[in-house]
């Protein structure tokens, strides 16, 4: 795996033969751009963190097409800098990357730009938005294809199918495109089932130092004590049934994961190339104990010098004793855990996740005796929550005493049971749309019980009780965010007067 890349990217000899089609003509798409949005356009926050999909996409198609990721994100590029280096680049084809629902608007601006650039390139959209979103996707003009769902086998495919002289689309699963003005969707494709055959993340031509010493403060998922620092994904898919996640319909529900030994073969690719810190950017890092087991005992037995890493989001009643001493032992420092709500009955009954509250304050005094800092994550303001149970919620939060409580407002995401009940209820505003059901600090959902405003002054005051109340955590939340106690103060008092919204481009 080749981590830096400020070299240029050349193609071998095996690698032009594959160039020519099965007829020996010259292919329609020799050379493909890979990227992402400017995330900071539209008064959103700028997200300068490694481009993982892309990279993993890059290093499946680099060995039989001329590659180069184009990252607008990182460098904080307008509009003209973004059309210069798609026309400077001059591909073939397009590949765009959408990372979340919140960002429709953002990808059809860049597609715009993209044509403005090179109004005959293919493009290819992919990534979350395909997948849960396809309907509003599909009406963005500029698009040629959509694929859904996992794109490291399917994305080789479709460009391999373009390259024909009567390309054949009917049978590439996980694709829509248009023909002859019809909408065409084809079935959804099977999940890769063995994750140790996807090669690692290749960024190619972008600087891998450039991510890796970024410093992104108030994200505290994405905030790292070492530097440089790389992330990476080890397990897919979930198993359970939260009604207002869609990230099932992106990797599924069945949970697949890389076996500890490819793990650690990425882990030791990193320290050789001088990572000090790697964030695991998984959904179910414990599901198998066993397989977490392994990879952290192969961490204590390398014996990493000054070598840290953290989970930006573990799944909380697996934990015990033995893992949390095992965690600390090899490395970690922080964890996130998404609790969701502090009333039983709203989790089993509502938000329908397997959380028994009882058993959760136990377990984090377990973690804050070794050691290790704690974040967690609420959600208020669901369908069919009352007020009363909505505040138990932050007297929960606030009884578990860990260094920091981030609570969201409930947002009904595309394609989700949440949802299919709001419309079905009548819980959202006649001139809702795709873009105001996005993001989790300004409330959409009103009933008997609350009103959006309510819920906003609510999150942002009581946010501020729990988390400030002494001068001991005031500075363990400024480190955890990477800000001065001044910054922090400015960003209390934004938060209160804004009501969390459009602060710090809608994160607080």
């Amino acid at each position: 795996m080749i981590i830096t890349g400020s070299y240029p990217n050349k193609l071998r000899m095996e690698d032009k033969k594959n160039m020519l089609n099965k007829d020996g003509n010259s292919p329609k798409i020799k050379k493909v751009v890979l990227m992402q949005p400017n995330y900071s356009w539209f008064g959103k926050r700028s997200w300068r963190i490694y481009p993982y999909a892309l990279g993993i996409l890059n290093a499946c198609i680099k060995n039989s097409f001329k590659t180069e990721l184009i990252d607008p994100n990182l460098e904080n590029l307008n509009d003209q800098e973004v059309i210069d280096s798609i026309r400077e680049s001059n591909p073939d084809a397009i590949c765009i990357s959408s990372a979340s629902t919140e960002y429709i608007k953002l990808i059809e601006h860049t597609i715009n730009l993209i044509k403005t650039a090179l109004p005959k390139v293919v493009v290819i959209a992919g990534g979350v938005v395909s997948s849960v979103a396809l309907k509003a996707f599909t009406k963005i003009r500029g698009i040629d294809y959509w694929m859904m769902g996992e794109g490291e086998y399917a994305l080789p495919k479709l460009l391999e199918e373009l390259n024909k002289p009567q390309p054949n689309l009917s049978n590439l699963n996980g694709l829509a495109y248009y023909e002859n003005g019809e909408l065409k969707i084809n079935k959804q494709g099977d999940y890769i089932s063995n994750l140790d055959l996807i090669p690692f993340a290749d960024y190619g031509n972008l600087s891998f130092n450039d991510y890796g010493y970024e410093k992104i403060k108030y994200a505290q998922g994405s905030l790292t004590r070492k530097f440089p620092y790389a992330v990476t994904i080890t397990s897919r898919g979930c198993p359970y049934n939260c009604i207002f996640c869609s990230g099932w319909r992106v990797s599924g529900k069945k949970v697949r994961m890389r076996s500890a030994e490819n793990v650690l073969k990425e882990i030791d690719l990193f320290y050789k190339n001088g990572i000090k810190e790697v964030i695991f950017l998984d959904d179910h890092f414990l599901f198998s104990r066993q397989r977490a087991m392994d990879i952290m005992k192969g961490l204590i037995k390398r014996k990493y010098n000054d070598f840290v890493w953290k989970c930006a989001n573990l799944t909380v009643f697996l934990l015990d004793q033995e893992l949390i001493d095992l965690m600390k032992e090899s490395g970690c420092y922080q964890m996130t855990v998404s609790i969701e709500s502090g009333n039983q009955d709203v989790l089993t009954k509502i938000i329908k996740k397997p959380i028994n509250l009882e058993k959760i304050p136990n377990i984090l005094k377990m973690v804050k005796e070794c050691g290790i800092e704690i974040i967690a994550n609420f959600i208020i303001g669901f369908p069919g929550e009352t007020w009363d149970q909505i505040r138990d919620t932050f007297s929960y939060a606030e009884m578990l005493d860990i260094d920091l409580v981030n609570f969201h407002i409930a947002t009904p995401l595309p394609n989700t049971e949440l949802m299919e009940i709001c419309i079905k209820e009548g819980y959202l505003p006649k001139n809702a749309n795709e873009d105001e059901c996005s993001g989790y600090t300004k409330g959409i959902i009103s009933s008997d019980e609350f009103t959006p405003q309510e819920l906003q002054i609510l999150r942002a005051f009581e946010w501020d009780r729990i988390n400030f109340i002494t001068k001991e955590r005031k500075e363990i939340i400024a480190r955890i965010q990477g800000i001065s106690l001044v910054e922090l103060e400015k960003w209390r008092k934004d938060t209160r007067r804004q009501l969390g919204v459009n602060v710090l481009g809608n994160k607080s």
